[in-house]
């Protein structure tokens, strides 16, 4: 096809497939479409071949999508309640860096709050479960 014929093709602004007018080839009036201007919204852009011209006139059949199982998420502040609730009974630890802590103790740390030892880190590391959020803190550090 030569320049300034027109042409159906997929715009990339108005996101159709809309007539076109040939406006360059990549090789002389020979080789393949180029760029092309859309006659609806004026732009030019590259060419971009209808999803037919791609398949060969056929048009394929979607592919059944199956729909993700969705996973369960739990606020921090429902877990926390939960976890404090089933250590009612247990004392909760005021907070020092110089303390060695287990998981499941209950902390009362002076910037967070009341919270739960969830799991033990790299040798003096813990991870904390607060109110807000999941801290990880130090322990079993030397004393000065």
């Amino acid at each position: 096809m030569a320049v300034g014929q027109e042409i159906v093709c997929l715009c990339s602004s108005c996101k159709m497939e809309l007539r076109h007018v040939i406006v360059a080839h990549k090789s002389g009036n020979s080789g393949p479409v180029a760029k092309v201007r859309c006659n609806t919204c004026g732009k030019i852009h590259a060419y971009r071949s209808t999803p037919q011209e791609k398949t060969g006139g056929v048009i394929q059949a979607k592919r059944e999508v199956k729909p993700r199982e969705k996973t369960v998420v739990i606020p921090i502040e429902v877990e926390w309640r939960e976890q404090l609730k089933s250590r009612e009974r247990t004392p909760s630890l005021p907070y020092t860096p110089s303390k060695d802590f287990k998981v499941g103790d209950v902390i009362d740390h002076p910037t967070f709050g009341c919270g739960v030892v969830k799991s033990l880190k790299d040798g003096n590391k813990f991870e904390a479960l607060f109110q807000r959020d999941v801290k990880i803190l130090m322990h079993r550090l030397k004393a000065d």
